[in-house]
């Protein structure tokens, strides 16, 4: 859902199967470049960056909507967003991956437009719509200029309360949804990734791939995605928000009226089922038709709902930083991998954080084992002073990058305080991360980085000797 945590976040980008490619030999001054000594710079004090902007105002309706607005006047821009429960916490095997049919289908028509007249209105409003969900939550969004505010919120809350389905839109985004979740399988690195989360998150929905099962999707009818559509979509799982260059007066009194007729009811809770906790270090193999091999390596980690979260956002700048990374730069230029990431998922509770690659079979060893060291160092001993300010100043200003858009800002909004934590979430984020050290760094990686997840899924032995 990086890219600033907002909307509905980490669905596939940050680790898409890059090209795998063949390795280069092992430069013999691996180790010791990942530890090169850096002049220690004095510390340069971090100020505050978040701007909270004006008050908003925020109402709860007797169905149980939670309503937000603020007033930006620094465009012309106007957004909203929906924001629910709903995602891979909330389905059951059974279900998995329905969420993301009902999502993509609920913005093809309503009960008073056709998927044309529906466009044809979308387009006169001068608007973009987008639908979205993830592990915890689904978002539906849209933007428009100040002038189309109104007819914005008419549009949202009508297609939010009084979607149609069309057979044609639910059929379609079944196919599309069954495509996502084989691929899941079919993606060498997908797969092995899948496997990964299988095992960090064994004993909870979160060890489902986000996009779903094919057996969840493969008989889902339009009865039950209207079925799904009643379980959600009610008052107290619900939060509407908008910002931008409007009267955040009339715009709560325009959103009062109309989704006063939401259904009542209660805020959904997540399918039963906390992760079991890896007794000892864990490794997956497995062989693919493929020239080059995959590698996950992974351990547990702080969810945003959790105060070691900050600590994790200076990790996973560290660990994926291209220019100065001891994974992402070094494995590269010493010939030990390919197409190396890092997948850190904003899940609330529950989080988990992971390297992934592609290497020739007759590196994979030695870029494992790398890899798992890189990551154990974290836990051992706290970085050094110029990677420490260097990554924390990163991070403060990648969460905070466009803050003041209105559509970043209202999917910020809607999600953490659907989420539970509260809209103003991320001031309190930044004050959590300017009071870490280097130290307490070190300290949350101890507390998490105790059993490894590591996933290998490699040629076919005939076929390895490259």
């Amino acid at each position: 859902m990086p890219t600033q945590n907002t909307g509905f976040r980490w669905t596939g980008a940050a680790w898409l199967f890059r090209a795998i490619l063949a390795a280069t030999l092992l430069s013999p001054g691996f180790v010791q470049a990942q530890e090169r000594v850096v002049p220690n710079v004095p510390a340069r004090p971090r100020v505050p960056i978040y701007d909270p902007g004006s008050p908003v105002l925020k109402k709860v309706l007797k169905n149980g909507v939670t309503l937000l607005v603020q007033e930006q006047r620094t465009s012309d821009r106007v957004a909203g967003a929906v924001a629910l429960r709903m995602g891979t916490l909330y389905e059951s095997d059974d279900e998995a991956g329905r969420g993301q049919v009902l999502i993509k289908a609920i913005t093809a028509g309503t009960d008073r437009a056709s998927p044309a007249e529906l466009a044809l209105r979308i387009l006169a409003a001068d608007a973009t719509l987008q639908a979205g969900v993830g592990p915890d939550l689904g978002q539906i969004t849209i933007g428009t200029k100040r002038e189309r505010v109104d007819q914005a919120i008419d549009l949202l809350s009508e297609i939010v309360l009084q979607p149609s389905f069309p057979d044609t839109a639910v059929d379609a985004s079944r196919q599309i949804a069954l495509r996502a979740a084989a691929d899941e399988q079919e993606n060498p690195l997908k797969a092995a990734y899948s496997m990964f989360l299988a095992t960090v998150y064994r004993g909870s929905p979160l060890a489902r791939p986000v996009a779903g099962t094919v057996s969840g999707l493969a008989d889902c009818s339009r009865k039950d995605i209207l079925s799904l559509y009643h379980r959600y979509f009610v008052g107290g799982n619900m939060v509407v928000c908008f910002v931008g260059n409007l009267d955040g007066k009339k715009a709560m009194a325009h959103l009062e009226k109309v989704f006063a007729t939401a259904a009542r009811g209660t805020a959904l809770q997540p399918v039963a089922g906390d992760p079991v906790p890896l007794a000892a270090d864990t490794t997956l193999t497995g062989e693919r038709d493929m020239v080059a091999t995959c590698l996950v390596v992974g351990y547990p980690a702080a969810g945003y709902a959790q105060p070691d979260y900050p600590a994790f956002k200076v990790i996973e700048s560290y660990l994926a930083s291209e220019d100065r990374s001891p994974i992402t730069l070094w494995l590269p230029q010493n010939g030990l991998a390919q197409g190396v990431g890092v997948v850190f998922p904003p899940y609330p509770k529950h989080g988990s954080i992971a390297v992934y690659l592609g290497s020739a079979p007759h590196n994979v060893g030695q870029a494992r084992d790398s890899v798992t060291t890189i990551m154990k160092r974290l836990g051992q001993y706290p970085l050094e002073e110029t990677e420490w300010q260097t990554h924390l100043k990163r991070v403060q200003n990648g969460m905070f990058d466009n803050q003041n858009d209105p559509m970043v800002r209202a999917r910020s909004m809607s999600q953490y305080e659907v989420g539970g934590v509260g809209y103003d979430w991320p001031r309190r984020f930044e004050l959590g991360l300017l009071k870490l050290n280097a130290e307490s760094v070190r300290a949350a990686a101890q507390r998490y980085f105790t059993h490894a997840c590591t996933v290998l899924l490699s040629p076919p032995k005939s076929e390895s000797k490259l």
